[in-house]
């Protein structure tokens, strides 16, 4: 088929192996037309120069220091010259026919922005990691349809989700309309906070199960330790996951919604939360967490004012 150019991003960190196996599987893309482009984010294990080695054909930007995976795409649409952009987390494997499913989804509908593949884990390729994420706008709680489910072809129907992580495709006309990811979302609701922008200004974001990708990620049940419960294990990350959740619910919940939020399954889960770190004897993670928590509801808060 003969589309429009792809221009497929891959932002990184001292993931060598991981991103010359990813790049590997998608120099075997069937779809015709496609740039790469990887921006590394300072890394010290050798990434950018293996990479120009083994891929001459890609574009490598590199950064003068960690930027995170945010600002690293931004970066990315800055060198792009598609009129679709693939976004693509370093630790995956790609299915050769992932691009052309996307491409194809997403030219069905003008109204759809977004479009993401299923995505399973690697090391059980049978296993789904995502089918789709939908945020509960009262209690914030994240969802990821089919985790950790075997694949019985229950998500086998193109659906609008809420967001789509890892691996999506955008159109052009998005950015052109809403501008790139907030630079404000160091990690954690970046994607979220994206789509749910796209969204507002009317675009759809589609979850289309014919394409597929593999996720270089334990199984959950491999996971050991606080990063087993709460997905975090460092007080700059437990920060910025607190900090950013109530920064997207104060955004983005309608006003009913969010003091439902604050006032009831917010206290719930904080109490729930701190006592859990608390019992742990992770203070420097409490402590992040509560100083994260109430930047979001502060920041979130002038935002809101300001927008008003």
């Amino acid at each position: 088929m003969e589309g429009r150019l792809v221009s497929v991003i891959i932002p990184t960190h001292d993931r060598k192996r991981q991103v010359l196996a990813c790049l590997e599987s998608l120099m075997d893309a069937d779809y015709p037309s496609f740039e790469v482009i990887v921006v590394d984010n300072a890394s010290g294990d050798g990434t950018a120069e293996a990479i120009e080695t083994s891929f001459p054909s890609v574009k490598v930007v590199r950064l003068g220091r960690n930027t995170g995976a945010v600002t690293g795409r931004n970066e990315g649409i800055r060198h792009a010259k598609g009129g679709y952009l693939c976004f693509v987390d370093s630790d995956n494997l790609l299915h050769r026919n992932f691009l052309r499913e996307l491409v194809t989804a997403a030219e069905r509908d003008p109204r759809i922005g977004f479009v993401g593949p299923k995505m399973y884990f690697r090391s059980d390729p049978r296993r789904i990691w995502y089918a789709g994420v939908e945020i509960d706008h009262r209690t914030s709680r994240t969802s990821y349809r089919g985790l950790n489910e075997i694949d019985t072809g229950k998500y086998d129907r193109e659906e609008e989700v809420h967001h789509i992580p890892n691996v999506w495709l955008v159109k052009r006309e998005v950015i052109d309309a809403i501008g790139g990811m907030d630079p404000e979302y160091v990690m954690t609701y970046g994607e979220a906070e994206w789509a749910a922008r796209a969204r507002l200004a009317g675009f759809k974001v589609l979850f289309c199960p014919s394409a597929v990708v593999y996720h270089d990620i334990p199984l959950p049940g491999e996971k050991k330790g606080l990063r087993a419960r709460i997905g975090f294990d460092s007080p700059y990350r437990v920060y910025y996951a607190a900090r950013n959740r109530a920064l997207y619910m104060r955004r983005f919940a309608k006003r009913g919604d969010y003091l439902a939020f604050l006032l009831l399954y917010n206290n719930l889960f904080l109490i729930w939360y701190c006592g859990l770190l608390a019992a742990s004897g992770r203070l420097d993670l409490l402590k992040a967490y509560i100083k994260g928590y109430v930047s979001g509801i502060s920041r979130g808060s002038a935002l809101r004012k300001t927008s008003a």
